[in-house]
């Protein structure tokens, strides 16, 4: 089983013979999610502004790089980040939090608080972490 990225949008997988799409608006519609903002790793400004405003003003985070180190998160944060790392992303460096999984954790614990153009589409992360897992088998790297 592999999915290849058909477009932007969607990823086919063929199993057993039956090919099967997977899109964020499937996403969205099984897990009842809002489909909000599309996803790229390569949004720079909204992974920044997401890491910026990620901790209240007593809050310290300790900078490592290009990322934050997972134990300067607050709690329950700290433990957040590292289930989606390690059973979401299938992430090896647990350790570290880079700034598009910073937009993620920005949104689950500001969501409401956000406007409308700044809202995270979770389905599209969820989508865009099911294509690099996927490729990273192909890979042989899992």
């Amino acid at each position: 089983m592999s999915l290849t990225p058909q477009a932007i949008i969607n990823a086919t997988s063929m199993v057993r013979g039956l090919s099967i799409t997977i899109t964020p608006e499937i996403i969205s519609k099984i897990t009842t999610l809002p489909l909000g903002m599309q996803w790229r790793n390569e949004d720079k400004a909204s992974n920044t502004f997401a890491k910026k405003k990620f901790f209240l003003r007593d809050e310290e985070p300790i900078k490592d790089k290009n990322g934050i180190r997972r134990e300067s998160l607050p709690y329950p944060w700290d433990e957040v980040s590292y289930h989606i790392l390690k059973y979401i992303c299938c992430e090896g460096r647990l350790s570290i939090i880079y700034g598009n999984r910073f937009r993620l954790l920005h949104e689950l614990r500001f969501g409401e608080d956000l406007p409308l153009d700044r809202r995270f589409g979770v389905p599209y992360f969820l989508f865009q972490s099911i294509i690099d897992i996927s490729l990273k088998v192909q890979e042989g790297k899992y």
